[in-house]
């Protein structure tokens, strides 16, 4: 239920960016006068400044696709004028008019082009925004530490500037790389740099950015579960932002609303949900107010209101998919079937549930489409660093076969003193020729070996997401079809027990009941072993700690877990990844090993982590099986490469697996 916060704190930071304009504000009828101008008139300077003064008009009211016609009718007429200073801040726009229609391709080649064309002209201020659109882009497509690493560029051109109009643009700076890395999971290091920037004072719109800031730390601090700062920093930004009583309303509503639901006052969160659904039913937006419907629905849904809640799902979920809102139409299926279920309307239920996945799977698979544009553009950067080097490299040669030539010309009617100084030089040119000859060889080889390595890499991704996906969607039929399917029964056994009591000494009943029941327990076990909810919820460390628990219990081998500096969370993937590795490593030794016991060890020390896994069992001869590894061990190493790890396994009486 949070992906609003950081989707909307996005369009709200970059609609407060703007577009390069002298145009504050304009009407329908100025608009149309501007029109009429334009069809009378030959293109000018004062053509394009119409052309931006309408496209303003249309972004701000949010019709980007009429944005995009007339700055696309601009650039030809700037590029005809040679005005590149006017050109780079129209690209500019441009590059943003496209993030907002999510054609991130045609945004990044404007942006692109715009950097390109500002350092030429020097204009440090639309190169520091134009920068932050960059960063934009990247946050738009979960690129968190690419748009980190264009924010860090901002910053250093800021700091390095002795004008005061672009240093003001520095507490925006560190808020957004705040904002990234809190997004990335980094949230000591996100506090840091949203903390340094409370610190400036006195800049343009000051109160609007502070209340950001302070919802940003109050965010990150409820996912640290530091509550008391948490609602701190959550005060602050309503204080602030009752002196401006603007679109930030709803932001800070959101965010007020997930913090009482996350201390558990429902009362309190509904009160702050409802209003930011009222004030997104006033705005016309109908994004954020299927975000809001859904959460006043799953409000009531913890109210125990069951009518409302039902009310407030299915008026969200029309509008979700209406807009395409996979994931929101997914939540809202989510509380649908968690309302049939309190009503004991499995039939129901089960419809939902169904709907759940389905919506859960294409919001996932555009997910994924994300990640894979995301891998693919940062394949086609370090290509285009890789022809620019061969670019110089042949420029150099050519530079250098002009400066030959030109020697023989002067050395040929020179003397026998200036021939033995020529063969010098021809030895000298012959040398040089032979070396740049071997360079671009290396060039070559090192290129090949890079593509290899991407085309590895790609291919590991797809396969390791493939398997994660398939995993997560068998894990959900399993626990919502079947598993549902043998509650239901279990329910019908129970409802026969207590209608006929003689059915209680009947030992073929009693006996069904146990098997029944007994695969249930099964299916709930296998459907948590493959996509466990405590990893997804909790951590790591508690899932691995529960899978211990779980095999201990059967008595076969004894597992035991130790943790050192394992406090914050890892990404998500790397967590599935490592939980994967242990669930592999540990079938292993029950397999293989004939140990009783076993421990895992996982000890991190700032970016480098440590897991040993160690059994007293059997143990094998590592020579003999060097060139017979098996699927799983097989599956552990790419995984371990993956997570660019380095796997070790040392096997004499007691066998030891380390990673």
């Amino acid at each position: 239920m949070r992906t609003i916060l950081l989707l909307f704190l996005g369009f709200v930071s970059l609609v407060a960016g703007s577009l390069y304009t002298a145009a504050q504000t304009m009407s329908k009828e100025k608009m149309d006068s501007l029109l009429s101008i334009i069809q009378r008139v030959k293109h000018d300077s004062n053509t394009v400044k119409t052309y931006t003064e309408i496209q303003r008009y249309y972004f701000n009211n949010g019709q980007y696709d009429s944005a995009r016609k007339y700055v696309l009718l601009s650039i030809p007429v700037a590029r005809k004028l040679n005005d590149k200073k006017r050109l780079s801040r129209i690209l500019y726009n441009a590059g943003i008019i496209y993030t907002n229609l999510t054609r991130y391709d045609s945004a990044r080649l404007y942006l692109d082009e715009g950097v390109a064309l500002v350092t030429e002209t020097g204009d440090t201020a639309v190169l520091v925004h134009t920068i932050f659109a960059n960063a934009l882009l990247s946050t738009y497509q979960s690129d968190y530490s690419g748009a980190v690493e264009q924010l860090m560029k901002a910053v250093h051109i800021i700091e390095s500037s002795g004008n005061p109009g672009i240093r003001i643009l520095l507490p925006q700076s560190y808020g957004k790389i705040g904002n990234n890395l809190i997004a990335e999971n980094q949230y000591e290091k996100g506090l840091e740099y949203a903390k340094k920037a409370l610190l400036i004072k006195n800049y343009p719109d000051e109160d609007r950015y502070k209340v950001l800031l302070y919802l940003d730390i109050s965010d990150a601090y409820i996912k640290l579960k530091k509550i008391s700062e948490a609602k701190q920093y959550l005060d602050s930004a309503s204080q602030f932002n009752s002196k401006i009583n603007n679109i930030l309303n709803s932001l800070v509503l959101s965010s007020e609303g997930h913090y009482y639901d996350v201390t558990g006052d429902y009362p309190a969160s509904l009160r702050a949900y409802a209003r930011a659904y009222k004030l997104a039913d006033s705005l016309n937006s109908e994004y954020l107010k299927a975000e809001m419907g859904d959460n006043v629905a799953r409000t009531y849904l913890n109210l125990g209101e069951f009518v409302t809640a039902e009310k407030y799902a299915l008026e969200s979920n029309a509008i979700a998919i209406k807009l395409n809102q996979y994931k929101v139409a997914a939540n809202t299926y989510s509380t649908l079937k968690e309302i049939a279920v309190k009503k004991i309307d499995f039939k129901k239920a089960y419809q939902y549930a169904e709907l759940n996945k389905s919506y859960t799977d294409s919001a996932s698979n555009i997910e994924t489409k994300k990640n894979i544009l995301n891998l693919e553009a940062r394949y086609h950067q370090e290509k285009n660093k890789k022809e620019i080097a061969s670019l110089q490299l042949s420029n150099a040669e050519k530079e250098l076969a002009v400066v030959k030539r030109n020697w023989l010309l002067l050395i040929g009617g020179a003397s026998s003193t200036i021939l033995v100084l020529l063969l010098g030089f021809l030895y000298r040119n012959s040398r040089q020729k032979h070396i740049i000859a071997e360079k671009d060889n290396i060039l070559q080889v090192e290129q090949i070996k890079f593509l290899e390595r991407q085309q590895q890499l790609v291919s590991l991704q797809s396969m390791i997401n493939g398997q994660e996906t398939e995993r997560s969607r068998i894990a959900k039929d399993l626990h919502d079809g079947l598993g549902g399917l043998f509650s239901t029964i279990k329910m019908h056994f129970s409802t026969l027990q207590h209608e006929r009591n003689e059915l209680q000494k009947d030992p073929l009943f009693t006996k069904s009941y146990e098997m029944v029941n007994t695969a249930s327990e099964e299916v709930r076990r296998i459907a948590h072993n493959m996509m466990p909810e405590v990893l997804i919820r909790i951590g790591l460390v508690q899932a691995i700690q529960e899978l211990c628990n779980s095999i201990s219990a059967g008595k076969l081998l004894n597992v035991s877990m130790q943790s050192y500096g394992m406090d914050q969370r890892l990404n998500s993937s790397t967590e599935v990844m490592l939980f994967r590795i242990m669930q592999e490593l540990i079938n292993n030794i029950i397999k293989h090993a004939k140990a009783s016991e076993a421990i895992i060890q996982f000890n991190r020390e700032n970016n480098r982590l440590i897991v040993t896994v160690e059994d007293n069992g059997l143990g094998f001869n590592m020579a003999e099986n060097e060139d017979k590894k098996t699927a799983g061990l097989q599956s552990v190493e790419s995984r371990v490469h993956y997570l660019n790890g380095k796997l070790s396994i040392d096997s004499q009486k007691k066998l030891a697996q380390q990673l």
